[in-house]
């Protein structure tokens, strides 16, 4: 492919020169100059290995005094404009195996050194910002083993230096931009410094703090006594060399670019503000006569006279004009003659093309102009997609323009700018190779936010012809990038609301990402060399539908709830709230899950009503990985734990032991296994066992009093499953049944023991109404075993009713004997000489009923016998026996 052209920046910047107060020697002197070395700086140009600054130091130390420095002092300025991956400022050798005596240099935004040939490892805190095109003092203190570092005059690291040999010799070449790989040669072009750097100095002594923020403050100051690189004669090559006040170091500069598309107000000020800027507004007449003189190159684009928006407002003040930048009042003003005139219906201002003053407008007019935004490189824009191991690798500006648009410069040399045929292009001017392209949809197009580019080269893990997404934005670490370049806060990602203005925020809201080779049908490995892999469980008794006795079947509707973490699996956007980590149908089919079945489910009548599955947050998000397109937040997997959730219906079996009805309590129990996997690979957790049950405990006919859960195993002798047993306790409501049954049957016995009041001669009467209450008494033992299971063993309402009936057919039996005591004694028709064989009383003959009585079988003293001796102690006796044992098993159980 031709190689694109390489044209000049464009500089267009206003120069705000903020004169520095300079103390030296003569004060009413000259302003000193500095020596500024200029290194490739050529943007489009590839790096090149051999531009350095070199100077032997030897020649500034006599033969005869020692060159070994216990205290040694280098401080100098550097202003980068392109980065390369392994910047050097400084290398000092001393032979081509001596190479790294002393190596400063810089890797994104973290420093590092060389001493005596040891990297120095213990100051990962020692970073400044990645800035280009802005001047940074550095100085570098080693005192007997000690290294501080200062960084515009601020102190950014100290500590001990890892070696043995604290003093430096300095007999040897000093190279300004390059590492010595040998002495004075072998250079690396990956190791070259590209941009200026000045005011190098070396001293055989400690700097003080006070004199660091001297000399970071643009002030004059003695110059080092071993190296200055503004006293002695340097050797360069490729280097330019220019000289200028000391007090230009630390100028503030104002810069804009102009987006030549014509836009209202308000769509102007988002384009600056996706790159990172604000509406540019001249601060002086001559400023605005700077933008003025720029602006005419896009007055085609622009459309009209009124052709620039300039970025002040009156709209807090009326009449004081105000930056957009700073909120500062503009310094000058440069309106036309009778502006401004619109008072408050006016606060916005639009340049006049024919002569470059201002004119006052709505903010809200429907007027379209071009956009001069002021560079602001604080923010820079960040590319994502690609596979960087630097962040700041990603980091672009404005730079300039190519083709009549804004280009954007990659800090290591990576070019994205629009070619001749209107297509965006990605360049990469280390290599010469294009990248990548896109097609954008209209001429005002540009690549800001996120879009699908088409590779030219092979990337990361992408082959040549690959689409692949990628993201320009301002958006940091902490920001989601919506589609059109927008940041909003990556908390408001996915949270069911449209933050951004474009809605993309809500697009694929995925929460899962599954690493490759994952597979569902595995479980996950045990955080535990050699342990199971633990499942917790709750189980949620959400209510019993029916309770029935009789067939030993509990229909009831059950919530599962397994817990358990993947840390296979990365987790997006996870929120507070289970709701909000709801997982799709499509998502929870690619994750395994723990499958299980019931083993006490009755003829398989079970199903499932619903299924969910949740993310819960446990942990913090992982550190934003700054090559993600949308910066995601994202969840290493143990930092959330799936929650499984199935609510059943079904009909559970349950032995009933009816021994002690009404008084029983039932055990009954749920079992759950672990299907197709063994308990040595997955196991139940025994902690996070649990059983909540959510219904109201009284039951028609049972009131729940415990519940519980355990972990256990089944299978057979080959394969244990891990089985969790889920127990409850159902105690019968006795109070309706014993106003049901032992009260009704109470009552009958007392009716039927009242038939021995009844006269003596009313047999029919005594024994219908005795035969009657034995009827229905049972009848209703008849109706009492149906509500009860088939038994082999005798239960204690059994008893109860054989005892009823007993007493009944006692006192049917009694009636009985009574009635044939009656008949004997009575005397229808007595024989004469019956009478003459009876005892006489007192001269009179006696009569048989007389005789029966005072031989003790009287009817009547039957009855008394019966009524007041028989039947009492029965009927005590049975129950306090009776009763004893049943109320001592329910005061059991309510224990």
């Amino acid at each position: 492919m031709t190689r694109p052209q390489r044209p000049q920046r464009v500089v267009v910047a206003a120069v705000l020169k903020v004169l520095s107060t300079v103390v030296s020697a003569a004060a009413a002197g000259p302003m000193a100059e500095v020596k500024v070395f200029g290194m490739q700086l050529d943007t489009w140009a590839p790096p090149l290995p051999d531009v350095v600054v070199t100077y032997n130091l030897s020649l500034n130390i006599p033969q005869d005094e020692p060159s070994d420095f216990k205290e040694v002092s280098v401080c100098y300025r550097a202003k980068p404009s392109t980065l390369t991956s392994y910047e050097t400022h400084i290398s000092f050798a001393r032979s081509d195996q001596l190479n790294d005596v002393l190596h400063l240099y810089r890797r994104g935004e973290h420093h590092g050194f060389y001493f005596n040939g040891v990297r120095q490892f213990g100051f990962p805190n020692l970073t400044s910002p990645v800035n280009l095109h802005q001047w940074t003092h550095y100085c570098h203190i080693f005192d007997n083993g000690m290294y501080v570092a200062f960084v515009d005059g601020e102190e950014k690291a100290r500590g001990a230096i890892a070696t043995k040999e604290v003093s430096l010799n300095l007999r040897g070449m000093l190279t300004l931009g390059q590492e010595q790989d040998s002495l004075a040669g072998n250079y690396d072009v990956d190791q070259a410094f590209r941009g200026h750097i000045a005011q190098v100095n070396i001293w055989s002594r400690i700097v003080r703090q006070e004199e660091v923020r001297h000399q970071a403050s643009c002030m004059e100051f003695a110059p080092g006594d071993i190296f200055s690189s503004d006293r002695d004669a340097v050797n360069v090559a490729g280097v330019s060399v220019e000289e200028i006040p000391i007090s230009d170091l630390c100028l503030t500069t104002r810069e804009f670019v102009i987006f030549p598309e014509a836009q209202y107000m308000a769509p102007s000020r988002r384009a600056c503000h996706r790159v990172g800027y604000q509406v540019y507004s001249p601060d002086s007449r001559e400023e605005n006569t700077v933008l003025h003189l720029e602006s005419l190159e896009f007055a085609e684009e622009c459309l009209s006279n009124y052709h620039l928006w300039i970025g002040v407002t009156d709209e807090a003040e009326e009449g004081v004009w105000r930056k957009f930048t700073t909120n500062e009042v503009v310094g000058e003003t440069v309106f036309e003659l009778f502006e401004p005139n619109g008072a408050e219906g006016e606060n916005c201002i639009l340049m006049f093309l024919p002569n470059g003053l201002w004119v006052d407008t709505s903010c809200s007019i429907q007027w379209p102009a071009c956009v001069p935004c002021e560079v602001d490189r604080s923010s820079p824009l960040r590319l994502r997609g690609f596979c960087y191991k630097n962040e700041a690798e990603t980091f672009y500006e404005v730079l300039g323009y190519r083709g009549r648009k804004p280009y954007m410069h990659g800090y290591f040399g990576i070019m994205i700018f629009r070619n001749d045929s209107g297509v965006w292009q990605m360049y990469d001017t280390t290599t010469d190779e294009n990248v990548a392209y896109l097609k954008v949809p209209s001429i005002s197009s540009y690549p800001i936010g996120v879009h699908t580019w088409t590779l030219q080269r092979s990337m990361c893990e992408h082959l040549v012809g690959s689409k692949i997404q990628l993201s320009l934005s301002i958006c940091n670490s902490s920001e989601f990038t919506c589609g059109n370049g927008d940041c909003i806060p990556r908390e408001k990602r996915c949270n069911t609301q449209n933050d951004c203005v474009d809605f993309t925020d809500e697009d694929n809201c995925e929460m899962i990402v599954l690493p490759r080779g994952y597979r569902s049908n595995r479980p996950p490995e045990s955080a535990i060399p050699g342990k199971p892999m633990h499942v917790g469980a709750v189980v949620h008794i959400l209510r019993f539908v029916e309770v029935n006795d009789v067939g030993g079947v509990l229909d009831m509707e059950i919530l599962v709830e397994l817990i358990w973490q993947d840390s296979r699996v990365t987790y997006l956007n996870l929120g507070d709230t289970l709701e909000w980590n709801r997982l799709s149908q499509a998502e929870s089919s690619l994750i395994w899950r723990p499958k299980f079945k019931f083993p006490n489910i009755q003829n398989g009548n079970v199903k499932i009503l619903d299924e969910e599955l949740f993310l819960k947050k446990i942990g913090i998000p992982q550190s934003p990985d700054f090559n993600d397109v949308r910066m995601e937040t994202v969840y290493a997997g143990n930092a959330a734990y799936v929650i499984q959730q199935q609510h059943y219906s079904g009909s559970f079996a349950c032995f009933f032991d009816v021994f002690f009805y009404p008084f029983d309590t039932q055990t009954c129990f749920i079992s759950i296994q672990l299907a197709a996997i063994r308990k040595e690979v997955v196991s139940f957790s025994e902690e996070e066992a649990k059983v909540e049950y959510l219904e109201k405990k009284v039951l028609p006919s049972f009131v729940v009093t415990q519940y519980k859960a355990e972990v256990t195993d089944g299978g057979n002798n080959e394969t244990r499953y891990s089985v969790l047993k889920v127990e409850f306790m159902l105690a019968r409501r006795w109070t309706v049944i014993v106003l049901g049954v032992f009260v009704p049957t109470s009552m009958l016995l007392i009716i039927g023991y009242t038939t021995l009041f009844v006269n003596l001669s009313l047999l029919d009467v005594r024994l219908a109404v005795s035969l009657t209450t034995l009827l229905v008494l049972y009848t209703l033992f008849n109706s009492t075993s149906d509500s009860l299971p088939v038994t082999a063993y005798v239960k204690m309402i059994d008893v109860w009713f054989f005892y009823c009936i007993f007493l009944l057919f006692f006192i049917i039996v009694t009636h009985v004997v009574s009635e044939h005591l009656q008949n004997r004694r009575r005397v229808l028709d007595v024989h004469p000489a019956l009478q003459a064989k009876l005892p006489k009383n007192r001269g009179s003959p006696v009569s048989i009923s007389s005789t029966a009585i005072t031989t003790g079988r009287s009817p009547e003293r039957l009855l008394v016998v019966v009524r007041f001796y028989i039947i009492p102690a029965i009927v005590f006796v049975f129950n306090l026996m009776y009763w004893a044992i049943l109320l001592g098993r329910f005061e059991v159980f309510n224990q």
